[in-house]
């Protein structure tokens, strides 16, 4: 689904049926027929219910009719604004419910050169790393009997264990990427869950660091069936070199079946918005449909001056996000790794009670963002109904009233003996005929008028 929402609709008049003024124009009207009645009845006659019928049912019954007839065009214009209004608010609606979408980070680990790397940057012990100070490299281990990488596999995922091993999660599958590597990792992976205890059912190598577009395959197929979820990312540089990006390892477990333990809660990750090529068009969007309602802090990296400055600003405008931490600053030179290292560092943050937060990341100039929460947010969805009168209501009750001026007009101008001779079956079809008509019509012009607002809003 796009992120993108329909224009402001104009609101639609929703002033009341006209009663007064049908009232007193119906009564001049009356008031006129029964006068000139009065001055052109016979002297001789007395006055009887012909009288009544001719001066004071039949305009009356014509005059009302006139009335729906106006009823039926007015309610036209307001029916085609309802109509493209109930369009913008579905849409939306079913934005909103689509950003809702999410799964839970049940566990996580992360492996970087700092100890506590979480706390120091949420300013919790007062050491906030900034580069180049930030060490680079993540100290290494001496053991020949164990490859370089089995041993830091080993490392990054022994806070797991026992999350992992839990009957919670009986069963998970892994998704794997090393800078530099190839898909002779996974036997290290393997060899390293062999150490650990862990079996996986499967073993997926990813050729390029993912994007958080993964997330969205992965929220997707977690609405099908139980989804566990290994996400496995490691950042290394050669021994050689001198690095300028922070080496790093993240570790994220991730599950839309999740059983809350003991002094333990959910991190909610929601739908992220990806791909985002004009910050200045899609940013209001989610802002409007946000699944987080205030978060404190933005952990981003890799972003332009073109997507950092319209992000900033908008969440200025929008009054959110108390505190902003730019992950280059803290630790060196973009790295492809960084985006996941933030969401643990993020995730962290909301298990330490720093409430919502949220990730932006970017690369060639291609821009996610992604919310995390501790609680399960409402959707907020606008109501759909609105009870008013539609065309056809009114033009059916034009045919009700064009159809007693047809039956009973003529009867109040004929004498007693036309009347008599007057064919009951003629007087039902004169009934009917009208209403079905004038009802049929106005169902037309309704749904041709659905159409119309349906097509200029865009075809939705």
């Amino acid at each position: 689904m796009k992120w993108w929402l329909y224009n402001e609709q104009d609101e639609p008049n929703r002033s009341d049926f006209p009663a007064l003024q049908v009232v007193i124009f119906t009564l001049i009207v009356v008031i006129i027929c029964v006068v000139i009645r009065a001055l052109t009845w016979p002297g001789d006659k007395h006055v009887d219910s012909t009288f009544f019928s001719q001066s004071i049912a039949v305009p009356a019954t014509i005059c009302l009719a006139l009335g729906f007839f106006c009823m039926t065009a007015i309610s036209s214009n307001r029916h085609y604004d309802e109509c493209r209004l109930e369009i913008a608010k579905k849409r939306k609606n079913e934005l909103k419910i689509y950003a809702n979408h999410n799964v839970i980070i049940a566990g996580w680990a992360a492996l970087t050169p700092m100890d506590e790397l979480a706390l120091s940057m949420l300013k919790l012990e007062g050491e906030f790393p900034l580069a180049p100070k930030t060490p680079l490299k993540i100290p290494r281990q001496e053991d020949f009997e164990f490859t370089a990488n089995e041993q830091l596999f080993y490392r990054l995922l022994t806070p797991l264990i026992e999350k992992l091993k839990s009957s919670n999660y009986p069963s998970f599958e892994t998704a794997l990427w090393v800078r530099g590597g190839d898909a002779s990792c996974t036997e290290d992976l393997r060899r390293a869950f062999e150490r650990l205890g862990l079996e996986s059912d499967r073993i997926e190598y990813l050729l390029t660091c993912p994007g958080y577009s993964l997330l969205n395959d992965w929220i997707d197929k977690a609405h099908g069936y139980v989804l566990n979820r290994l996400l496995v990312i490691v950042d290394m540089h050669d021994e050689e070199g001198d690095p300028k990006a922070m080496e790093n390892a993240t570790a994220l477990l991730l599950t839309s079946h999740y059983r809350k333990t003991e002094g333990e809660k959910p991190v909610y990750l929601y739908r992220p918005i990806t791909s985002i090529t004009d910050v200045e068009i899609t940013l209001p969007v989610y802002l409007q449909v946000k699944p987080v309602s205030a978060p404190k802090t933005l952990w981003y990296t890799g972003l332009s001056k073109v997507e950092k400055y319209p992000l900033m600003q908008g969440f200025d405008e929008a009054k959110l996000v108390a505190n902003r931490l730019e992950l280059e600053t803290s630790f060196g030179d973009k790295s492809a790794g960084y985006r996941w290292l933030a969401l643990a560092l993020a995730a962290d943050a909301v298990k330490y009670a720093q409430g919502d937060q949220l990730i932006a990341a970017s690369d060639s100039n291609r821009l996610d963002i992604i919310p995390l929460s501790s609680r399960l947010t409402d959707p907020f969805t606008e109501s759909l109904f609105v009870d008013y009168a539609q065309p056809w209501h009114w033009s059916g009750l034009m045919g009700v009233f064009i159809a007693f001026a047809l039956v009973f007009g003529p009867t109040a101008f004929t004498d007693a003996a036309a009347k008599s001779d007057e064919s009951g079956g003629m007087a039902l079809f004169f009934l009917i005929t009208p209403i079905v008509v004038f009802l049929g019509l106005g169902i037309a012009l309704t749904r041709y008028i659905s159409k119309k607002a349906s097509e200029h809003m865009g075809g939705y």
